[in-house]
């Protein structure tokens, strides 16, 4: 009996201290559209990661979140399963590299952000993965508001 009563203190003390879950959320038809998950911090729920879904089951867009914002690595997908486009976040804002993508794989565009500006060289390329134009957005002058 104690031994019985000792396994059931401990699985109640695991559930307790469990600090995620995920809560889903499905298209009318009854598959998954999305899956966020939920971290317990000082009592509230907190965002810390999404994975959308395309209503034919295919990722559509996944990332982590810190204080609820964007960051870290972020990804999206095409319908067909092919990556669309990949970049870094931070603090809620594009901050660092990003690759756009056809849907045949090859890189539309890749470029740089810094806090959710562009900045540097950005190329882009065409379907065949022929370069086409290169923008540097360092050297455009900044309008004034």
């Amino acid at each position: 009996m104690r031994r019985l009563l000792m396994i059931a203190l401990s699985i109640t003390m695991f559930t307790a201290c469990q600090r995620t879950h995920v809560k889903k959320e499905l298209y009318e038809d009854g598959t998954l559209k999305s899956e966020k998950t939920y971290e317990k911090v000082n009592g509230k729920e907190v965002l810390v990661k999404e994975v959308d879904y395309h209503p034919n089951g295919q990722k559509y867009m996944e990332g982590g979140y810190v204080n609820e914002l964007r960051e870290g690595y972020w990804a999206s997908w095409y319908k067909s399963g092919s990556l669309w486009s990949e970049g870094e976040f931070k603090a809620g804002e594009s901050n660092g590299k990003r690759t756009v993508y056809f849907e045949n794989g090859k890189i539309y565009y890749t470029g740089y952000f810094n806090m959710g500006k562009r900045s540097g060289t950005w190329t882009f390329f065409d379907e065949d993965g022929e370069k086409i134009n290169e923008i540097v957005y360092d050297s455009i002058p900044q309008v004034k508001k």
